[in-house]
């Protein structure tokens, strides 16, 4: 057996128990540099997002207006479908008509040639009748028919205005189109490499915590989905931070949220 010196083992009973400590100190270096390094890479994502949201606001209303006009030049077209097809059934009514017409005129013929070889007034009266009902038949859809004619003109109408209507939003679609066309050609290259820039950084970022960011920027007015506290107050909606809560978040040991806004806070600014 070797004997080792009373020191030597003191020394190693006193490292071996602080290895706990010394790992947990470890983690929570590290648990603060991770949450250090989130609230950094949200910061650089939100940069860039600001700068594309500057390139597209540089295009102001012009993409509503395109899809604005582009609606309305699809409810034009379904409006010239629509008065065709009305135009189309109206034209079929009257072919029924004058058929029925025909019909019509037919038996009246018959009865008339049956009217010759009747044997009695009565039969006589009963058949004339009969042949003045069909003649107000006939009347009565021969006024349909001119009413028909009507009601096409009326579509025809609608048909030319829905066509100009069309024609019109093609026009300015057009002009339109050029004009975004051309901001998005300035601007096109410049886009490309923050959209490259932008897809680095989101991948970095955990998905939850990515999907947090995104939903915050749709719900805030000015679109800053993460924010400092500089004078005491919350830099999104400038409500005043408490003293406790300004050190919390300046330790960084989670990621904190405004609770009054719902903004990301990174950090606090010292004033100058």
């Amino acid at each position: 057996m070797h004997d080792y010196p009373t020191n030597s083992l003191i020394l190693r009973s006193h490292v071996v128990l602080q290895l706990p400590t010394l790992f947990t100190t470890f983690k929570t270096y590290m648990d603060l540099q991770d949450i250090a390094q989130k609230l950094t890479s949200l910061l650089s994502l939100q940069e860039v997002d600001h700068l594309l949201d500057n390139i597209t606001q540089t295009r102001g209303t012009l993409p509503e207006e395109i899809s604005s006009l582009e609606r309305k030049e699809l409810q034009a077209q379904r409006h010239v479908q629509e008065s065709e097809a009305k135009k189309e059934a109206i034209e079929e009514e009257i072919a029924d008509s004058r058929s029925e017409i025909k019909n019509i005129e037919r038996l009246v013929k018959r009865y008339e040639e049956e009217q010759m070889h009747v044997r009695n007034n009565r039969e006589y009266d009963t058949i004339t009748k009969e042949i003045d009902l069909q003649k107000l038949e006939v009347q009565l859809k021969e006024k349909f028919i001119k009413e028909a004619y009507g009601r096409i003109e009326q579509q025809k109408a609608q048909t030319e205005q829905s066509k100009e209507a069309v024609t019109e939003c093609q026009k300015f679609l057009k002009h339109k189109k050029a004009e975004l066309k051309q901001l998005v050609d300035k601007s096109q290259e410049e886009e490309r490499k923050l959209s490259e820039q932008r897809e680095g950084i989101a991948t970095s970022i955990d998905a939850h915590l990515l999907s947090r960011y995104e939903h915050i920027r749709k719900s805030v007015r000015n679109r800053l989905a993460v924010v400092t506290i500089k004078r005491e107050a919350c830099g999104g909606c400038f409500s005043r931070i408490p003293p406790q809560r300004q050190i919390s978040i300046h330790e960084k040991k989670e990621i904190s949220t405004c609770e009054y806004c719902g903004r990301i806070i990174a950090g606090v600014v010292d004033d100058e």
